[in-house]
């Protein structure tokens, strides 16, 4: 693959590195893991990655590092590339197997994507983020079954993770069992009473059941928390229901931009410029090309209730 070459205070800080420099190595080290921009990053990156004498791990780590700054900017393939280079010096990665496998769910790739989570499970099977990833990548395949068994496992080591209740929701909607969606959906709602996607997503429910009345209700509630929510405007539609009004859009969403900037900014650049604060945070504007776009309202939703650490 191409690498860019490096310039300026990184070039000189290379040849240091050729030297065996161990400050120069930690200086360019610190610049591939923490720097700024996705650019300094690559390039400090692909000087440890390309230099002689680079020690095994320092070039593992950089592979990995420049892999999510690829990711970053949804250039999957280059991600993918690194990830795979990585894994061939330390075949049981499971941090390289997880981020190979969400570049892979990028790109559709579901298979590749379910292969790797399970090898990321193998090697690291703690918490519920390996279960819930690999449950979507089944879910997005059509494989309603094996994504019911990983969210139920996700929801067993974590029982408060509304994520794992409202994708198994999906799930068990998929499958037909709508009583079991309904009880997903209101269980996640308890525990996050701000996730608009799981009122959308259980108003489908009670529309399929024939609950004209609880449906529009949800719909009406979904809109009230995030106004872009088209499905929920075409549910309130077809029920003849009215819509909430313009201002009130207005209003909501001027709501949520403070709410964003109160909770989000700190750290993330949430504008439609501009660096985030925190190099290891990425932009809003890029984040839907790092998750699947109808699941990019759910990590938002929880990141705001359950603020995450660094």
């Amino acid at each position: 693959m191409a690498i860019r070459k490096p310039s300026g205070i990184l070039a000189m800080s290379l040849a240091a590195l050729a030297l065996s420099a161990t400050g120069a190595l930690a200086d360019v080290r610190t610049e591939c893991t923490k720097g700024k921009s996705g650019d300094q990053r690559i390039a400090a990156c692909s000087a440890l990655i390309d230099a002689q004498g680079t020690p095994p791990l320092v070039r593992r780590e950089a592979l990995n590092a420049r892999a999510e700054a690829y990711a970053e900017r949804a250039d999957f393939a280059k991600a993918i590339a690194d990830y795979t280079q990585a894994l061939s010096l330390k075949p049981k990665d499971a941090v390289a197997y997880y981020g190979r496998g969400q570049a892979r769910l990028s790109t559709r790739d579901t298979d590749g994507a379910i292969s790797d989570f399970t090898q990321a499970i193998r090697y690291e099977d703690v918490g519920p983020g390996l279960y819930i990833a690999r449950g979507y990548a089944y879910l997005v395949k059509g494989n309603p079954n094996e994504a019911i068994a990983d969210f139920s496992v996700a929801i067993r080591r974590d029982p408060k993770n509304a994520s794992a209740l409202n994708n198994r929701g999906l799930a068990f909607r998929k499958k037909g069992e709508l009583d079991a969606a309904i009880k997903d959906y209101s269980n996640a709602i308890s525990l996050n009473p701000v996730y608009a996607l799981a009122y959308n997503n259980r108003g489908y429910v009670y529309e399929a059941k024939g609950d004209k009345e609880a449906a529009a209700a949800d719909f009406r509630r979904a809109l009230a928390l995030d106004p872009s929510l088209v499905g929920a405007r075409k549910g309130l539609k077809r029920l003849g229901e009215p819509m909430i009004a313009a201002a009130e859009s207005d209003e909501l969403v001027a709501r949520g931009k403070a709410l964003a900037q109160k909770n989000c900014a700190w750290c993330h650049a949430i504008g439609k410029t501009g660096d985030s604060p925190n190099p290891r945070a990425p932009a809003w504007r890029f984040l839907h090309k790092r998750h699947p776009i109808l699941a990019l309202r759910d990590p938002l939703t929880r990141g705001i209730a359950r603020p995450h650490d660094e």
